[in-house]
């Protein structure tokens, strides 16, 4: 008899976590509440070699690039359709240090350093100076809407809430984003979800750019999305203006001014204390397992983990230690 997987939740892990499993010969179904809130909603897609103030490139970088670049060559063939773009990306310098550190970094991802005078010419306040990044940018709510049609097309998609009873005899695998937080049978892991704020603005910079904070234009021309903001308190408040000011603020080696704010919005980001994601089988209800925690790296790691997660069901391949549930699991 063929396995039954049922994927709950399609925000980008549950809709890439799909498409992984309908490689394979199971049956699939895939529900959604659409719940507010998501973090895919308002997911930018941008996939940053070097994250945080020290630059650092993650120890899995380059496994987890090279399946998402292998599973977006597999989705755009089949749909027709691009969703993952390479891009420049100028990382604006906080700090002298980081100016230093530029010359030090994974040369496959590092590029030219600019001086403050070079950014002048482009138009940007950079006293630290620049350097140029190769990365990508994923079309996250193009995608999602695109897959979603897809499998409403194939009738394996369901608008609707999970119910235990309805589904005897599947495996289920809950992708719930932020709201795992109140999942009852996965309660009480060390999630740490964060709400993240983003805005639309008129702009004539046509460049990627981040400090922290990114600037990213939009195809419709003199638009971009910039933000985000981290709070991990009332995460349910929507838009805040404290959180417009601190964006704008954080951009200012853009001047940019608030007339220029054409739409805002916020989402939830599941993240966890260790901000590594929480894959696996329950530790009593093998046929539950979860799929979450990817946290503002989802867009670099949810291939690469979607491919683990599809070993472990079809051929009980371990998943490696540090995304795997039982990692947290305190053994008696």
């Amino acid at each position: 008899m063929k396995k039954k997987v049922l994927i709950v939740g399609h925000g980008l892990a549950g809709a890439i976590l799909a498409q992984e499993f309908l490689k394979q010969e199971v049956d699939v179904q895939v529900i959604d509440a659409s719940i507010p809130h998501s973090a895919s909603s308002v997911s930018a897609g941008l996939i940053n070699p070097f994250i945080g103030p020290k630059l650092n490139l993650p120890t899995d970088f380059k496994v987890c690039i090279e399946a998402t670049v292998s599973f977006f060559a597999e989705i755009e063939h089949s749909l027709g359709k691009k969703f993952l773009h390479t891009v420049q990306l100028f990382r604006i310098f906080t700090s002298m240090k980081q100016a230093a550190l530029w010359p030090l970094l994974e040369s496959s991802y590092a590029g030219k350093l600019l001086q403050d005078v070079d950014c002048e010419k482009l138009g940007l306040i950079a006293e630290h100076g620049a350097g140029i990044t190769e990365a990508w940018r994923v079309d996250t709510q193009e995608l999602i809407a695109c897959l979603r049609a897809q499998l409403e097309a194939e009738n394996i998609f369901q608008p609707i809430s999970f119910n235990e009873e309805d589904w005897k005899g599947w495996t289920v695998i809950f992708c719930e984003g932020f709201r795992a937080i109140e999942n009852p049978w996965f309660f009480g892991l060390p999630f740490a979800p964060a709400q993240g704020e983003v805005l639309t603005i008129e702009t004539r910079h046509n460049r990627n750019l981040s400090n922290g904070t990114w600037h990213l234009p939009l195809p419709c021309g003199e638009k971009a999305w910039v933000g985000s903001t981290w709070k991990h308190e009332d995460l349910e408040s929507g838009p805040t203006g404290a959180a417009k000011e601190e964006i704008l603020r954080r951009l200012g080696f853009l001047r940019l001014q608030y007339s220029e704010v054409m739409e805002h919005k916020s989402g939830v980001r599941s993240g966890t204390i260790d901000r590594n994601p929480i894959l696996g089988r329950h530790w009593e209800i093998p046929h539950f397992m979860i799929f979450n925690g990817f946290g503002s790296r989802g867009c670099t790691t949810i291939p690469y983990s979607a491919r683990k997660m599809v070993e472990l069901v079809m051929n009980e391949i371990p998943l490696p230690r540090h995304i795997d549930l039982s990692r947290l699991i305190k053994k008696d």
